[in-house]
């Protein structure tokens, strides 16, 4: 009596069923397909949250610079996420994203806590915000109290998220204000280097710093004084209708301090 036909390289199990071999391998491919396994070994996608804060950071930095009337040449942001993100589940419900740290300038070192309620879990990151600009520096000496001309000023791209004293973007025009020291040749040139100006006029709409603890929070207000940078005021917020006492840290920006 002739044998059924089989498969080459294979053997004849019971009732012409194919051997243990290509049942194993059967069955393997069942469970690769199964959506339950599927599940176990889904993760979170690194790189669209890595896009959602480099998103976040710059809408950041665009309102600052809209808000200042500053001109960025050119932004690099690099994103750094803990490791333990490979290894955590896709979120169910959009992301919780919570700036850490009290910054008065939108660069540098930008820490995170990003939060998924479904399923539950937190993760630190982080975005570095390099800003390059062309700013103001003196092209020769100049005396305290001279009103400064073109040919006192030269303009200088530099990295002003690297910068540690004031400095004026060459966006702004210093021409006929008037020194409020002795400054040196090639040196940048801040909003304390001249003499007051408000930055800061009754009447005008501000954004109001607050900040507790790790984290900070902004609100709109309208100054109600005439206010140099350093100096306290006192602001409406828009929120709530209160008045309440702030100090200036910019053109059109002030913080309240607990």
């Amino acid at each position: 009596m002739a044998w059924p036909h089989t498969l080459p390289g294979t053997h004849q199990g019971e009732a012409g069923f194919p051997g243990r071999k290509w049942g194993g391998l059967l069955l393997m491919l069942l469970l690769a397909l199964s959506p339950g396994v599927q599940a176990q070994t889904e993760t979170l996608d690194i790189t669209a949250l890595e896009q959602t804060l480099r998103q976040q950071a710059q809408r950041q930095l665009d309102d600052y610079l809209t808000l200042q009337r500053w001109q960025a040449n050119r932004v690099d942001y690099q994103v750094w996420l803990a490791p333990a993100a490979a290894h955590l589940p896709p979120c169910r419900q959009a992301l919780g994203l919570q700036a850490g740290g009290l910054y008065r300038q939108p660069w540098g070192r930008r820490p995170y806590l990003i939060s998924c309620g479904d399923p539950q879990w937190q993760l630190r990151g982080r975005v570095d915000v390099s800003v390059f600009m062309s700013v103001w520096a003196t092209a020769q000496e100049i005396a305290k109290g001279h009103p400064i001309q073109v040919a006192d000023l030269v303009a200088k791209e530099l990295e002003v998220s690297r910068i540690q004293r004031g400095f004026t973007p060459a966006s702004l025009s210093l021409l006929e204000q008037k020194s409020g020291r002795r400054l040196r040749t090639g040196q940048l040139i801040g909003e304390l280097d001249l003499q007051k100006q408000w930055a800061v006029r009754q009447g005008e709409g501000v954004l109001i710093r607050a900040g507790q603890g790790s984290f900070a929070a902004t609100t709109r207000g309208e100054a109600l004084e005439n206010g140099a940078i350093g100096e306290g005021i006192r602001v409406r917020n828009n929120s709530s209708g209160r008045e309440i006492q702030t100090w200036v840290l910019g053109k059109g920006e002030v913080e309240t301090r607990f």
